[in-house]
């Protein structure tokens, strides 16, 4: 997805947060790295916009890092760290509550306790596919880290953070199915039962069927409720996760303290090599590229994840995010702050 002019205010947000976190009190050095950031936005334009938003996003981080010498090298680190511990603490909270949550059709009750205790499983003994119905709570879950502004809820306020958590089991669950390569018959094995989402009943079917699954992180915070969603797979899952500071998303310096220790996940870990908040191929490192390859199913979280990859066809990658920038609403026809599971290059022959 290409970048526009309506991209400049958030991208001109970013490139004076960036000299605010960098300069560390230095007016000057601050002015400076704000200053560049606007010329590099500018060129941008000029140039007509030729890349995904989040290309341009990191061309305004190295600019702020080569600025002020390696002296910050993680801007976001605090950020980063805040985020993870109030993920962890609204966990918590749940399991100890088991809250009753109302869904659009039905009373259930989240027995966070049970889905934690999954971590104790071993990757080798992957446990049987998930019921519909559990997935589908598992997968609400996983959204509402995307919901969560971390930013807003940094001072730790449980209680309201508790309340944008409930949201995710309120919105409904909308996206799309785009197949490239399908056949009336595949077509038709999309049908699923009245009662079920189409889009969490597809998504559900593939992730069990795939015998690889590489998944893509989003923010720090929001992938301690990954977890959630990802532990029945966790055996055939890799983890990817960006190779530099990219704002609050996922480095591997962020995973033990987000609940994925040494050996977690049965396919690894693997970097990007890369500090694009999001994926583009040509700039990834080789094992990445071989491992998104090699993968059954890509799951990717978060906008920057469809904003760099909206447009491959080859791997079939599921997009879990909540629609807040107007231009990717625009762009997928979606209200602002819906659950979106966009599932395209569904559906491929079985792995």
């Amino acid at each position: 997805m290409r970048a526009c002019k309506e991209c400049i205010s958030c991208l001109g947000r970013n490139a004076r947060e960036l000299a605010r976190r960098s300069a560390r009190g230095d007016e000057a050095l601050e002015r400076r790295i704000a200053d560049e950031g606007m010329r590099i936005l500018a060129d941008a334009e000029a140039d007509g916009f030729t890349l995904p938003p989040p290309c341009y996003a990191r061309r305004l981080i190295d600019n702020a890092l080569s600025s002020c010498n390696g002296a910050v090298p993680d801007p976001w680190a605090k950020e980063k760290a805040d985020s993870t511990e109030l993920a962890k603490r609204l966990l918590e909270k749940w399991e100890c509550q088991k809250n009753q949550l109302n869904t659009n059709d039905t009373n259930v009750n989240i027995n966070l306790c049970g889905s934690v205790a999954l971590c104790e499983n071993n990757p080798a003994n992957p446990v049987n596919p998930v019921e519909t119905k559990d997935f589908e709570h598992r997968l609400r879950l996983a959204i509402a880290g995307n919901i969560l502004d971390f930013s807003i809820y940094a001072d730790l306020d449980i209680a309201a953070a508790m309340g944008q958590m409930a949201t995710a089991f309120e919105k409904p669950i909308c996206g799309e199915i785009i197949s490239h390569r399908d056949t009336e018959a595949q077509r038709e094995s999309l049908s699923t039962n009245a009662n079920e989402n189409p889009y969490v009943s597809a998504l559900r079917k593939r992730m069990d069927e795939a015998r690889s699954i590489l998944w893509i992180f989003d923010n720090c915070g929001e992938a301690v409720f990954d977890r959630l969603l990802l532990e029945p797979y966790r055996a055939k899952v890799t983890l990817a996760v960006r190779g530099r500071p990219a704002f609050n998303d996922m480095t591997r310096a962020e995973l033990a303290a987000s609940g994925y220790p040494d050996g977690w996940a049965g396919g690894g870990v693997v970097s990007n090599d890369d500090g694009i908040p999001g994926v583009v191929d040509a700039t990834c490192g080789a094992e990445f590229r071989a491992t998104f390859a090699a993968a059954d199913l890509v799951v990717a979280k978060g906008q920057a994840n469809f904003e760099t990859m909206n447009e491959r066809t080859d791997k079939p990658i599921a997009f879990l995010f909540l629609a807040k920038c107007p231009v990717v609403c625009r762009t997928i026809g979606a209200e602002p702050g819906t659950i979106q599971v966009r599932l395209h290059n569904f559906p491929f022959s079985n792995p």
